[in-house]
């Protein structure tokens, strides 16, 4: 920057989640150059966060599948962001694929439960892919939470395999009738 001169500079950041009782970011910029042992700061600056009181992550396991019958299991992490509130239980979720189980009782300012799930794997989601489900949490005064999604990926592995037989299995003479079938399985 030349002597009595200004330069203006601008940067980006991505919000990761934040841990509970989070409610801004704190941002406070450092300037030094090679010819000065001086540095300067500037004034902070604080962002505030649009964190619901309730939050809502949601975990599946196993991540994938490769069979019907297989059972996956969710485990969803309630938080009250609040650091003064406590959340009048039960605390509830509703999911779109699975019945969800949560402990009873209140939930205390900054505080978590975790509540589980699980659905079996059926032939429609073995042909679909994947299952996305989607969940939202409430407490008893109807504080909603955000929705959480969870994608479980289908391993698919189609096959076909065939076997040939022959009847007679040998013979004799040129001008012998031999009968093949086929026996085809797409698995």
């Amino acid at each position: 920057v030349p002597a009595d001169g200004t330069v203006t500079m601008t940067f980006q950041v991505t919000v990761g989640p934040p841990p509970p009782g989070t409610f801004q970011i704190e941002n406070l910029a450092q300037i030094t150059a090679d010819n000065s042992v001086e540095t300067g700061y500037s004034n902070r600056v604080y962002n505030t966060l649009p964190i619901p009181p309730l939050s809502l992550t949601k975990t599946p396991s196993p991540t994938t599948y490769d069979a019907v019958g297989q059972v996956i299991s969710y485990s969803y992490v309630v938080t009250n962001n609040d650091p003064t509130t406590t959340l009048v239980g039960p605390i509830t979720i509703t999911d779109d694929k699975a019945t969800v189980s949560c402990p009873a009782g209140d939930l205390g300012p900054l505080s978590s439960k975790t509540c589980t799930a699980s659905t079996t794997i059926t032939q429609a989601d073995l042909d679909a892919g994947s299952v996305v489900n989607t969940a939202i949490a409430k407490s008893a005064n109807d504080t909603a939470s955000n929705s959480a999604e969870a994608t479980v990926t289908a391993v698919q592995s189609p096959g076909l395999s065939i076997v040939k037989t022959a009847s007679p299995a040998t013979y004799a003479a040129v001008g012998a009738v031999i009968s093949y079938s086929f026996l085809v399985e797409n698995s």
